[in-house]
């Protein structure tokens, strides 16, 4: 069978298996790319960088990628990059550009993801080859080793494209600015999260990702103003122009990958070769993987290679009568809708019609902006006559885009579909379009078509075993919201949400708690209940109940009432405390906040929201009084108001006695938990589980085996 196929057919199916090899390795465990010592992340050193990328966030914060070169004047072997976050305002920041830099920081490895099947930030870091984050409070300029004349030219060319793009929209409307940087050069730091949103909504948020098609586009432009030419002037030129552009979109892999292709393109033209996307695509990525093979990790990267694979694939078998950019469209769409859902949990109602205006719009509005970019390095009447047209382009974008979100209708929440049936749909779909199955269908090979399926199924299988994580089918969850709760309990097909946590920096309801339900499977919410109403337990829920099912929420549940959910009769939750409500809540909300005993087949876990001592004592005092005191030992422990030393009063965890210890605890200012808690605990063999170190903690009571802890993180000891 792979006798019978092209060389070019080859070298595709050999990368990937490659991919599939270290998506393998990546999910057991082992990385082809060195890790940073460990003295790089303990303690506050001094370094020496040079700065590779900045980025403003807003007036007052800067994000700087730098590669690090000495620790404490000790030169780095392997010069790691690393993300440095700088909180406040940078005068000409575009100064910076390549310029050597001396600071002191504390670095630290990016924490994995908190909660199951959710977005990983280290993953995502790793796939741009970041290994290494921290936060700068200042930083000297140092003077820059003597290079070439050569190298001084890149480094002053790069500091002028860097300074005009900073320069170039800032006299345009803000909605105007944010979609320019979008499109033109995939920063969205500057679009607000609703038009985002929109963009998401509608399926078309990739034009706010530097990609093949904005690469595409402006190499079309270029074809146009040289007629094509092949000349040594004209592919100098085009040598630059790619420079250029990839230094203003900080070369993401989409990027390069969509560079490289042209660069191959054109190549083939010179040596009079057939250029063939999948041959390209596939030496790109292996490029790519050689590079830096945690790249792999990054959805930028997946997307794109789904993207190409999809066109290839898809677009020969569609209607030939259809139009090229709409083929293209459509066969895109039929390649990503389970991606998406899989790793977005939304699907766009309208993401085929809206492609088309809106594509058609960025054909046009990608190359005036370019033009405009060039008019303003030149300076002078020709920006400051083209910037009104390009703000009414902008306008005109935005004004279709949004008209396609129906009222916020334009997308379906999906729960996450399986690992395996995304793979098996994709692998089964590229075959069954591929040369490879057409040959075995003229030679009527049915039983090879079959195996090919079996294999692609198996290692669908494989990969799901590989992700599987406990977490997702515990009993009881204590999800990862940072500095605050919530509980996720789970019984025969019930769901119940105890608080919520909240900030009002953060929006915890649609950023954590959403796609923590929607990955693991979880449509709906039956009942939410509270604690209390202090926001880091309760301000999540509300944000969750906007756009998410939630059948009930109750707050303010006193002591006496039984909750059963589920059919199981041997699950069922209590309210032990308070007695009454507060008069004045927003005094005595801590003390007063409702106190939960899960009942989970012969296990007990007590849940006690932000229970002072104060509280943990008067309510054992009235247990003690009614000789009812049993009725507050548990197995598990949720610690009262985080850890803080002001909870878990000795003669409280006396009379409880769990074996098992739950904080729920994000970094914060407070110093929570408190040292002297953790003693506590530590005196009492009671093991100790916290969020912030562990990320999700998940429970399962396993009957007489006891009950079973897993974890998002592992720590070690």
């Amino acid at each position: 069978m792979i006798k019978d196929l092209p060389v070019r057919r080859k070298l595709f199916y050999f990368t990937l298996c490659l991919l599939i090899l270290l998506y393998f390795m990546e999910f057991a465990g082992v990385s082809l790319k060195s890790r940073p010592a460990a003295g790089l992340t303990t303690g506050t050193h001094r370094y020496t960088a040079i700065v590779k990328q900045v980025r403003e966030k807003d007036a007052e914060c800067y994000t700087l990628r730098v590669r690090l070169y000495t620790m404490d004047g000790t030169r780095l072997k392997d010069s790691p990059d690393a993300l440095l976050t700088y909180y406040q305002e940078v005068k000409q920041p575009w100064k910076l550009q390549r310029s050597r830099i001396t600071f002191s920081a504390a670095l630290g490895l990016p924490q994995p993801a908190g909660n199951p099947h959710c977005f990983d930030y280290a993953d995502y870091l790793k796939s741009c080859d970041i290994r290494l984050i921290g936060t700068l409070t200042s930083f000297q300029l140092a003077e820059t080793e003597e290079n070439s004349f050569a190298s001084q030219l890149w480094r002053r060319y790069e500091r002028f494209l860097i300074r005009q793009k900073f320069l170039f929209t800032e006299n345009l409307k803000p909605e105007s600015k944010g979609l320019l940087m979008g499109v033109l050069f995939g920063e969205t730091a500057y679009l607000d999260e609703d038009a985002i949103q929109q963009f998401r909504d509608n399926g078309t948020a990739h034009i706010l990702a530097v990609s093949g098609l904005h690469v595409g586009i402006l190499y079309g432009l270029y074809q146009r103003l040289t007629r094509n030419r092949t000349s040594a002037p004209c592919l100098a030129l085009l040598g630059l122009f790619l420079f250029s552009y990839g230094t203003l979109s900080a070369w993401s892999p989409s990027t390069v990958r969509a560079v490289l292709m042209v660069v191959m393109s054109v190549a083939g033209r010179l040596l009079d070769l057939r250029y063939d996307m999948l041959t390209a695509l596939s030496a790109v990525c292996l490029l790519l993987i050689l590079d830096n093979p945690d790249v792999i990790l990054g959805t930028a990267f997946q997307m794109s290679f789904l993207a190409i694979c999809s066109i290839a694939f898809f677009e020969k078998i569609l209607p030939k009568q259809l139009p090229d950019s709409l083929a293209s469209a459509l066969a895109v769409n039929l390649g990503l809708i389970l991606y998406q859902a899989y790793q977005f949990h939304t699907v766009s109602l309208v993401s085929l019609v809206a492609n088309i205006p809106v594509i058609y719009l960025t054909g046009y509005f990608v190359p005036l902006a370019m033009l405009c970019f060039l008019f303003f390095g030149i300076g002078g009447v020709l920006y400051e006559a083209s910037a009104p047209f390009l703000d009414a382009m902008a306008q005109l974008l935005l004004f279709v885009n949004n008209g396609f979100t129906l009222g916020g209708a334009s997308a379906v929440d999906v729960v996450r579909p399986p690992l395996w049936l995304t793979i098996f749909f994709l692998g089964g779909a590229f075959f069954a379009a591929s040369e490879t199955c057409l040959l075995l269908q003229l030679r009527k090979k049915r039983k090879q078509i079959c195996g090919c399926l079996l294999l692609i199924l198996l290692l669908a299988l494989g990969m799901q075993g590989l992700t599987y994580s406990p977490i997702t089918h515990d009993d009881v969850i204590f999800v990862d919201v940072g500095q605050g709760d919530g509980i996720h309990l789970r019984c025969g097909g019930k769901n119940l949400l105890i608080d919520g946590g909240g900030s009002i920096r953060y929006d915890v309801g649609q950023k954590t708690l959403k796609p923590y339900f929607l990955g693991n499977g979880v449509g709906s919410i039956d009942l939410a209940l509270a604690t209390h109403r202090h926001t880091d337990h309760y301000l999540g829920q509300s944000q969750l109940a906007e756009n998410f099912r939630v059948r009930k929420r109750q707050v303010g549940l006193t002591a006496g009432m039984t909750i059963r959910f589920g059919k199981d009769e041997n699950v069922w939750l209590e309210t032990l405390w308070p007695l009454t409500l507060a008069e004045d809540p927003q005094q005595e909300e801590n003390r007063s906040c409702s106190v939960f005993m899960l009942h989970y087949r012969g296990y007990r876990v007590l849940i006690t929201g932000d229970l002072d001592s104060e509280g943990e004592l008067a309510m054992l005092r009235y247990y003690e009084e009614n000789n009812e005191t049993d009725r507050l030992r548990a197995d598990v422990l949720k610690v009262g108001h985080h850890g803080s030393k002001t909870s878990s009063a000795a003669a409280f965890l006396d009379v409880v006695n769990p074996r098992i210890a739950v904080i729920q605890v994000g970094r914060n200012n407070y110093g929570h938990p408190s040292p002297e808690i953790l003693k506590r605990f530590t005196a009492r063999g009671i093991l100790v589980f916290r969020n912030d170190l562990h990320g999700a903690i998940g429970l399962k009571f396993q009957g007489k085996n006891g009950i079973r802890v897993d974890t998002m993180r592992k720590v070690s000891t």
